[in-house]
């Protein structure tokens, strides 16, 4: 009767001692719960970030084992669903050599890439693909270990800078070869900045010994005088559309007569930084 009554008085610490196991269990659940949607928020949001990148986006492991890659990744290089966070960045060099984007040695691309995660050591550089495109690669370690490579595909920036560097030679050699002089200042300091052939033939010095200085270092003073009160002039009315023709004293041609048309050069709403002076030369004035 004892150990019966005994047992009784146990039972509401049994009870007691269940009760508290179910709220830690219920709150270990609870925590867990919590945990888990934090982590699939996380998740989502990194997914959302990455996707939402202008440029293609691939992170690796130690071992070059993808651990995660956006949508425009796959698009530059034409991936298939089938591979995903938990492939091989040697499956994907496998399937660009079959769709005819990746040409060199996997093994060596791959040791390669994997001494750079060893060493953490950052690098750019641009491939240029068999379809024509241009991409390029930004590739960077990750704190923790790990690697992130960033593609963008500059096809169109490119072939804009090759176009933009032919206008330009093509401008340049234009400019060279007219027969007006072409000189541009600096409007602030009225230095000059640029002179062609013909204008270096006009002046009668080379361009080295014109560029960087003022008129009233290579000049008369009345010719300086003059040359300054023109460029003033053309500061003061924004444009000039009509040709003016001077007599100056060239330092080496002597006494001559010449056509100037001047343009100013700056943005809308700007403050003109330079202006261009086209000068066309006749003979000396005794000859008139």
């Amino acid at each position: 009767m004892q150990h019966f009554r005994d047992a009784m008085q146990k039972i509401p610490e049994l009870e007691q001692l269940e009760f508290n196991t179910a709220q830690q269990r219920d709150a270990a659940i609870t925590q867990r719960d919590q945990f888990n949607d934090k982590y699939q928020a996380k998740k989502w949001q990194l997914s959302a970030a990455i996707n939402s990148m202008p440029q293609g986006l691939i992170m690796l492991d130690g071992r070059a084992n993808v651990v995660a890659m956006n949508n425009n990744y796959r698009r530059i290089y034409n991936l298939p669903e089938t591979i995903r966070a938990g492939s091989t960045l040697e499956k994907i060099l496998q399937h660009r050599i079959k769709s005819g984007l990746f040409s060199d040695d996997i093994a060596k691309h791959l040791a390669a890439i994997v001494d750079r995660i060893a060493r953490r050591e950052p690098t750019a550089y641009e491939i240029a693909l068999n379809d024509g495109r241009t991409i390029n690669i930004y590739e960077r370690p990750m704190d923790g270990g790990g690697w992130v490579s960033v593609h963008e595909d500059v096809t169109d920036l490119r072939h804009g800078q090759r176009m933009l560097e032919r206008t330009e030679r093509l401008l340049a050699t234009i400019v060279e070869n007219v027969h007006e002089g072409i000189i541009a200042k600096d409007a602030r300091t009225l230095r000059y900045l640029f002179v062609n052939k013909a204008a270096e033939k006009m002046i009668g010095m080379s361009r080295a010994e014109i560029v960087g200085r003022t008129a009233r270092e290579l000049f008369s003073p009345e010719a300086a005088d003059l040359i300054e009160r023109r460029d003033r002039q053309l500061l003061a009315q924004k444009q000039q559309f009509e040709p003016i023709v001077d007599t100056i004293d060239s330092p080496v041609r002597g006494r001559r007569v010449i056509c100037a048309r001047r343009l100013q050069i700056g943005g809308a709403g700007e403050q003109p930084h330079t202006f261009v002076t086209m000068v066309e030369m006749g003979a000396d004035r005794e000859r008139q």
